[in-house]
């Protein structure tokens, strides 16, 4: 499947269309950009200041305990400048990244009739190109998955779709699914536009009258069917549990490249934790302070990478709600919750910018995502198997 999906810039956005004209920017915040860039120029200045010896120091008054000549010849795999020139690459690195990230923009007018868009890319001239509102297709909601590092966040867009993905307009972006289907059946209704989402089957409209019903609600007017299989076998990749007074899906270890990214990267930071160690030991390092900073670094980095891929998500149906909770080594978080009476749509959803699919429960105020990396077989059994939970 492939969706139109441009690369929004910003993580927090809402076009306020109570006043024409009305005006807004797409860009990187700079609560975004500021500290990378602060972190980038003090690696930056440390590396430089320990190059050129700011931290070295020598005592004429300690006696020296063996001739040199007795002393033997040790040479480090990586000398402490390796480590001050890895610091000013990575800061330089950072200070870059921050910069080109906040003066790419793109800006958005809407006078009641047509749209006028202006793009700012990094490198190049600005473009400016106008579109007519009647050449819009939809309001577009979508779920996009993204990581920083090791942690996966969802990003909720509500967009003003068009088949050319330049044309396309933010509404709105928000890291916080809180309210998200109000505004996506606002922003439709001010539009007088079919609102769209992407499944698997495709991008699908939704009719502005039934986006306020709750899923119990379509079943009974027979806009959704009950199509569970109690006999259809469970797939490999989920674990099932009947308790008591719930029951428990649970996703199994699934490698991808991800995993593997994520591993090679645990494996470089517990081979640099391997010769800093070895450093400290030989005390080449003795009177380094970036050294340990970068050692401490490494250990905190370390740890949490291992927490983080260890960590397994659940759904939990309860009697009245659904629970998604984040399992990690040795406790469990509780990541969100719906009333099952408030349910509104359960979709498998495709994210356009990695191809994966993942079970979407959306209710007016919260959205549950669950799955991101199974086959899209098991996702729809997950799908039907809610669906009939919620119904029933």
């Amino acid at each position: 499947m492939s969706y139109n999906a441009p690369n929004h810039f910003s993580h927090k956005l809402e076009f306020n269309l109570n006043r024409l004209p009305a005006k807004i920017s797409d860009r990187t915040r700079w609560q975004f950009m500021l500290p990378g860039l602060i972190f980038g120029l003090l690696l930056f200045v440390l590396g430089l200041y320990e190059i050129l010896s700011g931290f070295k120091y020598t005592n004429a008054n300690v006696a020296e305990v063996a001739p040199a000549g007795d002393l033997p010849l040790y040479q480090p795999l990586l000398g402490p400048v390796t480590f001050d020139i890895v610091f000013m690459i990575l800061g330089l690195g950072m200070m870059t990244a921050a910069f080109f990230s906040y003066i790419r923009y793109r800006k958005f007018i809407f006078d009641g009739k047509t749209m006028i868009i202006g793009d700012r890319p990094v490198f190049g001239k600005k473009r400016i190109v106008q579109e007519s509102i009647k050449n819009y297709l939809g309001v577009r909601f979508r779920i996009e998955l993204f990581q920083t590092g090791f942690i996966n966040c969802n990003r909720y867009i509500i967009e003003l779709y068009h088949k050319n993905p330049e044309r396309i307009v933010p509404l709105y972006i928000s890291t916080s699914p809180h309210n998200v289907r109000r505004l996506w059946k606002e922003y439709a209704r001010y539009f007088e536009l079919p609102a769209l989402i992407n499944t698997d089957e495709g991008l699908s409209a939704r009719d502005i009258k039934n986006l306020d019903k709750s899923v119990k609600e379509m079943a009974r007017l027979g806009y959704v069917t009950d199509d569970y299989d109690s006999y259809a076998r469970l797939p490999s990749s989920l674990q099932y549990v009947r308790k008591k007074d719930k029951i428990v899906i649970k996703r199994q270890n699934i490698w991808d490249i991800y995993n593997i990214i994520g591993w090679i990267g645990v494996a470089f930071v517990a081979g640099i934790l391997a010769l800093a160690t070895m450093q400290i030991k030989d005390g080449v390092a003795a009177n380094s302070y970036s050294f340990y900073l970068l050692y401490a670094l490494n250990v905190l980095l370390l740890a949490a990478a291992l927490l983080l891929l260890f960590r397994k998500e659940k759904l939990v149906l309860k009697k009245n709600k659904i629970v998604h909770t984040h399992k990690y080594m040795t406790y469990s978080t509780k990541h969100n919750e719906i009333f099952k009476d408030d349910i509104e749509a359960i979709d498998v959803t495709q994210n356009p910018a990695t191809g994966r699919c993942f079970v979407s429960i959306i209710s007016d105020e919260r959205t549950i995502t669950f799955g991101a990396k199974l086959l899209i077989e098991d996702l729809r059994w997950i799908k039907s198997f809610l669906i009939h939970e919620v119904i029933k």
